[in-house]
């Protein structure tokens, strides 16, 4: 029992007129994973949709993969499209298509090869898989969850939300373990959808993780698609794997730190920057000063009140530029470079060069002698006397008769 590829005819013919008995089916919409073969008779009003007759004719699109099933056993499938001959004296065709051999491995393993030995089956059936990725699979991380941040070594608590992109990647795997023999469509009803969204949450955080290893920080997330698709599809794979369901791609809309993680790491990046420039440090430090006046002037309390509250900060102050000072100088030190300064270093002093200019002749500085001063000494003033004039012998005054008129000392 199987599929024989059937030789197109002409391209004026029509299916119907071709075709005695045939199935087919058309595009499925996103939500629909399988649907149920449709059933056509043109000449024969009296066949059976349960029964495929042999010879019977079936198309397969490009996006599907067809599954003939007898009794809810399978007996053969395809995934290359084309048009196809129902013959039940021949073996399985089990044309993979793209899916490798694996799909080969997975039908003789669910699958029942068997012939019929001329009798006919109760119920028979043909089932289409859409193989198209099936879109608009929308998740959201109802409370945060964190994320090692390798960039900074943070924990931070994230919230992120996005769309998830899958589709089968085994058709015998899907159909054992949750097709079935369904009787129309089977559809990603808000049940399906919800366990899926579940499994999907529960592998995205430890996938997360795997991701944070590769040194993606927290706002890079919405770039890293590969990275985040491939550690999802690992962990869902665990699960999954054995419905015939992957994940193809995760893209990640937005990521949103909580308030309290984003003010970490704020402080973080300025610790960063400021440890790679004091200077810049000091002039946050400067401009925090600044900032303090101008809250001091407006002070409730009165101006004085907040001034003097500037006074101790500026001490403070002091000594935390004199830090900065020496912080940028050791930083200096530490990159190879010599800091003036700095464990006691200082430029050497470098030589003026000589030069053939004309030596022009320097101005003569006026010279200027100043005699030192010598503590005064009282002298007494000499008079002079005319001849024969006569002195006091007691007082030394001149006199003119016998008797001194200062002091009265007679005079011979």
């Amino acid at each position: 029992m199987g599929l024989i590829r059937a030789i197109v005819g002409a391209a004026s013919s029509t299916l119907k007129d071709e075709w005695l008995e045939y199935f087919y089916c058309d595009r499925m919409p996103d939500n629909v994973i399988m649907r149920r073969g449709v059933y056509k008779n043109e000449k024969n009003n009296h066949g059976n949709e349960n029964i495929i007759t042999n010879g019977s004719k079936i198309v397969v699109g490009e996006d599907q993969c067809l599954i003939v099933v007898a009794d809810g056993k399978i007996v053969d499938f395809t995934a290359e499209a084309g048009r196809y001959t129902f013959d039940k004296g021949t073996e399985p065709s089990m044309l993979y298509g793209g899916f490798g051999k694996g799909l080969v491995e997975s039908f003789k393993t669910m699958g029942s090869r068997f012939t019929t030995a001329g009798n006919p089956n109760h119920d028979q059936r043909i089932y289409f898989i859409n193989m198209r990725d099936l879109i608009g699979n929308k998740f959201g991380t109802p409370n945060p969850v964190p994320f090692r941040d390798s960039e900074f070594g943070l924990t931070i608590d994230i919230k992120c939300f996005g769309e998830y992109v899958m589709k089968v990647s085994d058709p015998i795997k899907f159909y054992v373990s949750l097709g079935g023999s369904v009787d129309g469509d089977y559809v990603i009803d808000d049940k399906l959808r919800s366990q899926f969204d579940t499994d999907f949450m529960q592998a995205f955080q430890p996938a997360l993780y795997q991701v944070a290893l590769q040194r993606v920080s927290y706002d890079m997330l919405p770039g890293a698609v590969n990275q985040i698709t491939e550690a999802v599809k690992n962990e869902l794979d665990k699960t999954w794997g054995d419905n015939g369901i992957t994940v193809a791609r995760v893209s990640i809309g937005g990521v949103t730190p909580t308030e309290e993680s984003a003010n970490a790491v704020k402080m973080a990046q300025q610790d960063r920057l400021y440890a790679m420039n004091p200077e810049m440090k000091g002039s946050r430090a400067n401009r925090a000063a600044s900032e303090a006046m101008v809250g001091a002037a407006n002070n409730a309390n009165g101006a004085m009140t907040g001034f003097m509250g500037m006074g101790m900060m500026n001490q403070g102050g002091a000594m935390f530029g004199a830090n900065i000072s020496e912080q940028s100088q050791m930083n200096g030190a530490m990159a190879g470079v010599a800091v003036p300064g700095y464990n006691g270093y200082q430029p050497p002093v470098q030589e003026p060069v000589q030069t053939e200019a004309p030596v022009e002749e320097a101005p003569q500085e006026e010279v200027k002698l100043v005699k030192d001063e010598e503590p005064a000494v009282e002298v007494k003033e000499e008079t002079t006397s005319p001849a024969g004039a006569k002195f006091c012998v007691n007082c030394g005054e001149p006199v003119n008769g016998n008797f001194c008129t200062n002091c009265g000392t007679k005079v011979e």
